[in-house]
């Protein structure tokens, strides 16, 4: 491991099933030496993102959830998006669950999330867990919104093999883009539909989704044309107060940096 790898290989051990973990036992699932795993864990620890627990264990440090405060109060999708998503479930008037997702790398992320006070449906998108790009309204609304390079450059990545697959899968993006709207059935959690749209801020790099997730037992009790106009009032409101909140940060940040 070199430079940042070293980092962040080890950080990414560090998951809900598996929280802790001794200096031997990361060493021996990276497969490095002891002393240059030991050394990583050190200085993790020093700037906090790691901390001793019981038995020679290692687990997460505060720094991250410092670093989580500083985005919540910085990110232009997080400040606002969770805003409008109490608003949206409202106008529903059925149960469901309203998920805000950005890009994450090759996979996509729940920033948000807001559900109706009798919503049963379970949803597998948690925030903060990343989720497959390719599976559910809510990732493909995502996928299909992206420049045709980047989407290219993801498919081919992470796209099917199989040619005929990644034919169709091309097909079900392109129609995405152009009626607005992403709908499947169970692809992510069994007995669940998602209806999704696309939001998009260029020039400030953000690619994500709104989507809405419903029990398939309540799904039809709306009409499929109320929900998309619903989803995308709320996203190009998103995309809207997006700019103003990113323009707000700046005028704050402006005379900090003044005084420096």
């Amino acid at each position: 491991m070199a430079g940042f790898d070293r980092y962040e290989n080890i950080l990414k051990l560090f998951t809900q099933p598996h929280s802790a973990w001794t200096v031997v036992e990361m060493s021996a699932r990276l497969g490095g030496a002891t002393s240059t795993t030991y050394r990583t864990v050190r200085e993790l620890v020093a700037a906090g993102f790691l901390e001793s627990a019981v038995e020679a264990q290692y687990r997460l440090g505060p720094a991250l959830m410092e670093f989580e405060h500083i985005m919540r109060v910085t990110d232009p999708l997080v400040r606002v998006g969770p805003i409008f998503l109490g608003s949206l479930v409202e106008q529903v008037t059925i149960p469901c669950t309203a998920l805000l997702a950005r890009l994450y790398g090759e996979r996509v992320m729940c920033v948000a999330k807001a559900g109706s006070p009798i919503a049963t449906q379970p949803s597998s998108y948690k925030r903060g867990r990343p989720m497959p790009i390719l599976l559910g309204a809510t990732s493909k609304a995502v996928l299909a919104g992206l420049t045709s390079r980047r989407r290219t450059q993801l498919m081919r990545s992470v796209g099917p093999k199989d040619p005929a697959q990644h034919l169709l899968l091309a097909a079900e993006l392109d129609r995405i883009r152009k009626v607005g709207v992403s709908i499947t059935s169970g692809e992510v959690d069994q007995g669940a539909v998602g209806v999704a749209v696309s939001i998009q801020n260029k020039s400030l790099g953000i690619n994500a989704s709104l989507s809405l997730i419903f029990a398939a037992s309540e799904f039809g009790k709306v009409n499929d044309h109320t929900l998309t106009a619903l989803l995308t009032l709320h996203a190009r409101l998103i995309e809207n107060f997006i700019e103003d909140a990113y323009q707000d940060i700046l005028r704050r940040v402006k005379p900090e940096i003044a005084t420096l």
